[in-house]
């Protein structure tokens, strides 16, 4: 049973403060929890719901990590979900304090506050193989619910950093920074360098003009009909797509 200090730290865990504070966050849904235990992620105990019997069994057998018994009602109570019939565990935070570019092509995102989208793109950086995330300082929570939940388990597999994006390009001098902007070179003709950062930016405003005026080159993907523009996950998976087809050629 569920102690009430236990109640109080899922509780807390909904918000930046309490995931800050405890160094917690939480994986909600069965997908992330199955993603989860295949991970080196430490789980401090799981949440199910009474009726998930497979799952149970499945991460029992996975994670020596208690696992708590409670009615659906109860589960939701403590979801960030609207309503949650599976469970949710409480994890310890990964900080990735020697982060060190190890890839050949990085992607770096700058100032996107939306958490679907920060989630999204995690999932699109680990179905193409780029397992390194650098954000802005600005960005939205890595470990914030909705961005987990958007990763469906992809969060487990990727590394990340939050950094003073011109501090931290001025370090890496032989990296070229590539921007995608509306202006620049047709991605689908552009060939690309030998590493490179590939910048994306805002959801409103695209890259800030401070980045802007350090990027050694632009990308664009062209239109080919009347929409204004792209959601930047959509634009991520499209620069992603067209950076592995280069890779392999």
């Amino acid at each position: 049973m569920l102690s009430n200090k236990q109640i109080k730290l899922i509780n807390s865990l909904h918000s930046k403060k309490g995931r800050k504070e405890n160094d917690l966050f939480l994986v909600e849904g069965e997908k992330s929890l199955l993603e989860l235990v295949k991970s080196d992620f430490s789980v401090e105990f799981f949440v199910l719901a009474e009726n998930q019997t497979d799952l149970l069994h499945e991460l029992s057998l996975k994670s020596p990590a208690y696992i708590y018994i409670v009615s659906e009602e109860q589960l939701t109570k403590l979801s960030t979900l609207v309503t949650n019939q599976v469970g949710l565990a409480v994890v310890k935070q990964k900080q990735f304090n020697h982060f060190k570019i190890n890839s050949p092509y990085t992607i770096v995102l700058d100032g996107i506050r939306d958490p679907g989208n920060l989630g999204t793109i995690i999932r699109i950086c680990d179905w193409y193989g780029f397992k390194q995330l650098v954000l802005s300082e600005d960005c939205t929570e890595f470990y914030n619910p909705k961005v987990i939940i958007s990763t469906m388990g992809s969060f487990s597999r990727i590394e990340f950093t939050y950094v003073d994006l011109p501090i931290f390009f001025k370090s890496h001098p032989e990296i070229k920074k590539i921007g995608a902007v509306l202006n620049g070179e047709n991605i689908h003709t552009y060939s690309f360098p030998e590493n490179a950062f590939i910048i994306l930016g805002n959801e409103s405003n695209g890259i800030r003009e401070e980045i802007i005026d350090t990027l050694d080159e632009k990308i664009t993907i062209p239109a080919f009909g009347e929409a204004e523009s792209l959601n930047v996950s959509i634009s991520t998976a499209i620069i992603a797509d067209n950076l592995r087809r280069f890779i392999l050629s």
